[in-house]
C-alpha cells in the first residue's frame, strides 16, 4: 500500500498536470514560425540567453521551448504535426501528470545547465535551439513505449520508430562535437532526464536485460518467464498473460510507463 507521503506527492503532481501539454507546445511552435515570417528577427527575443535573463528578460526562461526546430515553410507543417502526434501518444500511455513532470523536468535541467555551464570568460552563451534536445527526448520516449510503430521516411520508406530515434540521437551527439561545452552538457542532461523516467522501460527492451537483471542467481525466475521449451527466441512477452510474438505472431506489444511490457489486450489504460 502506498505511503501517505507517496499519496501526497502523487496528488501534488496531479495538481500540476497540463492535459494536452505537447499540443500547446506544437501550436505555439507554429505561431512562432508565423511571427518569424512577419518579423524575421523575432526569434532572437525568445532564445535562452542567461545574460539577458539576469537583465530582466525573464520570459526567456520558458519561451525558448516554443522556437520551432525548422524554419522551412515546407517542413514546419510536418514538424508540428509530428510533435502533436508524439504528445498524444505519450499522454495516452503516461497520463497528463507524468508527461507534464517529464517535460518540465527536462526544461528545468536544460535551463539550469545553460546557467551553470554556459558561462565563458566574458558572458553566457545563448542557446538558440535547446528545444531540439527536449523534442529528441519526446521521440526517444515514444520509441520506448511504442517500439514497433513505423513511420514513413520521406513519405516512402517505412522504418520502425525505434531506429529513427536511435539515428536522431546519434546524429545529435555528433552535431554537438566541436560546439561549446554548454551544448554537449545540455544534450547530456536531456538524455539524463529521459533515462530517469524511462531507464527501466529501456532495459526491458534489451534482449539480455532479463538475464542480466537476475545475475544474482535467481535463475528459476528467469526460466519461469522464459521457458526453455520455446524453440524460437522471443523479444516480446506480455507481463500479464505471458504470450509472445512467437506464440501470437499477429499480437502487438507495448512497453507501458511502469516499465513492463504488455500485449495489446492487457495494456494498462
Amino acid at each position: 500500500m502506498p505511503s501517505p507521503f507517496a499519496n501526497r506527492l502523487r496528488d501534488l503532481v496531479d495538481s500540476f498536470a497540463v492535459p494536452g501539454l505537447i499540443r500547446y507546445v506544437a501550436l505555439l511552435n507554429a505561431l512562432v514560425f508565423v511571427l518569424h515570417l512577419i518579423a524575421p528577427g523575432y526569434i532572437s527575443l525568445l532564445e535562452l540567453d542567461p545574460s539577458l535573463v539576469l537583465k530582466g528578460q525573464v520570459w526567456r526562461l520558458l519561451t525558448w521551448i516554443f522556437i520551432p526546430e525548422t524554419l522551412s515553410p515546407f517542413w514546419i507543417i510536418f514538424a508540428v504535426l509530428f510533435l502533436f502526434y508524439l504528445g498524444d501518444g505519450l499522454e495516452s500511455s503516461m497520463g497528463p501528470a507524468r508527461l507534464t513532470l517529464f517535460y518540465f523536468s527536462g526544461i528545468l535541467l536544460c535551463t539550469a545547465t545553460s546557467f551553470v555551464v554556459g558561462w565563458t570568460q566574458a558572458s553566457w552563451i545563448s542557446l538558440a535551439h535547446a528545444n531540439t534536445f527536449l523534442n529528441l527526448t519526446l521521440l526517444l520516449a515514444y520509441a520506448t513505449i511504442y517500439p514497433e510503430f513505423k513511420v514513413l521516411v520521406f513519405f516512402v520508406l517505412p522504418i520502425r520508430i525505434v531506429w529513427l530515434a536511435l539515428f536522431s540521437a546519434v546524429l545529435m551527439i555528433f552535431s554537438a562535437i566541436g560546439q561549446p561545452l554548454v551544448v554537449a552538457a545540455t544534450l547530456g542532461v536531456a538524455f539524463l532526464n529521459y533515462f530517469l523516467f524511462f531507464g527501466k522501460a529501456l532495459r526491458q527492451m534489451l534482449p539480455v536485460s532479463t538475464v542480466l537483471s537476475h545475475a544474482d542467481g535467481s535463475l528459476l525466475e528467469v526460466l519461469q518467464k522464459h521457458p526453455p521449451h520455446e524453440s524460437n527466441p522471443t523479444f516480446h512477452r506480455c507481463h500479464t498473460c505471458g504470450r509472445t510474438e512467437v506464440s501470437e505472431p499477429l499480437l502487438e506489444f507495448r512497453v507501458s510507463a511502469n516499465g513492463e511490457e504488455y500485449c495489446s489486450d492487457h495494456l494498462p489504460r
